[in-house]
């Protein structure tokens, strides 16, 4: 990333009397953590407390992150027009709620951290590197670059969002990620504690997706792995499919998976993730996106006939 583009977040942080932080809806670990440890940063090293909002479910196994119950409900912060507003891990509109967009749309100036391929949503700085693990990643070589001082609670955060987004370090084949979460440890992250608070699951969280992993279909020739969570499942679904994607990754000869979520009748949220099939153009198609193994869209249509959709949309690609 450039120092430019640095030196103007720092420049704009400085001057905004009112700053709003926030990931895309339904926020994952690097998301949740990568606005969490920006917050973290800006107090302890510009003196101002931003507010943090989200929009969907925050899953307990996050409950441990420092200023977790900061969060706001979009719904439910004052309206108001901020100074500087910093979007996180989105790359696309489709991933905010309209309450979020407003305050973007809204805002004197506009900030995005990312790093996805995915980028119809513009800001007036955009940080985008495609090549990161995570925007934790990202966020982290900032401080570096504008030498902030990272504290415990920062470095937690952060190091957080590179490990859920990488699956345990799992995703990665280069040393960049795990060197920068060995700087985090030294700074005070604790690898132990934050593995096992984000094994914390609700009970019913962990009924759901055993019934969503027994409903699981499977098409080409195995290669496609297609699980439906129905709208009473959802509610009960407090991990997201995160959970429900690391079982089925581990079946011999699964190349792809679609989770479909019905959110809403009519409307159902798809999650597409690979170990090597590009599924981002697949995303896009229907108007979403994301990165080349993992994606994801909506689809306006019921559930069996969404499965048809996506189903038919991987003919030719396995």
């Amino acid at each position: 990333m450039s120092k430019e583009k640095i030196d103007l977040l720092v420049r704009k942080i400085t001057a905004a009397k009112s700053i709003l932080i926030f990931g895309h809806k339904n926020p994952d670990g690097d998301s949740l953590a990568s606005v969490l440890g920006l917050r973290h940063l800006i107090a302890d090293n510009f003196g101002k407390t931003a507010d943090i909002i989200y929009d969907g479910n925050l899953p307990i196994s996050y409950d441990f992150l420092p200023g977790r119950m900061d969060f706001v409900y979009a719904e439910k912060l004052p309206d108001k027009k901020y100074d500087l507003v910093i979007i996180s891990d989105t790359g696309s509109f489709v991933q905010l709620d309209s309450m979020q967009q407003k305050f973007f749309d809204s805002a004197t100036n506009t900030i995005k951290i990312d790093h996805h391929k995915t980028m119809d949503l513009l800001a007036d700085v955009d940080i985008v590197d495609t090549d990161a693990s995570s925007v934790c990643e990202i966020i982290y070589e900032i401080a570096h670059a504008a030498k902030w001082k990272i504290n415990a609670d920062a470095a937690t955060c952060l190091y957080s969002g590179i490990y859920t987004d990488a699956q345990g370090f799992s995703f990665i084949d280069d040393s960049k990620p795990l060197l920068i979460a060995a700087a985090l440890v030294d700074l005070g992250a604790k690898p132990r504690s934050i593995s096992e608070g984000l094994k914390v699951a609700t009970r019913g969280d962990i009924m759901a997706q055993a019934e969503v992993l027994a409903d699981a279909e499977f098409f080409y020739n195995g290669q496609l792995a297609v699980a439906s969570i129905p709208k009473a499942l959802y509610k009960n679904l407090d991990s997201g499919e995160t959970e429900i994607v690391l079982f089925l990754r581990r079946i011999r000869g699964v190349e792809c998976i679609a989770i479909l979520k019905e959110a809403h009748p009519e409307e159902i949220r798809v999650s597409l993730r690979s170990g090597k099939i590009s599924v981002r153009e697949i995303a896009e198609s229907f108007g979403g996106g994301g990165h080349d193994l993992s994606a994801g869209m909506k689809i306006f249509a019921n559930l069996p006939k969404a499965k048809k959709i996506i189903v038919e949309s991987f003919k030719g690609i396995l």
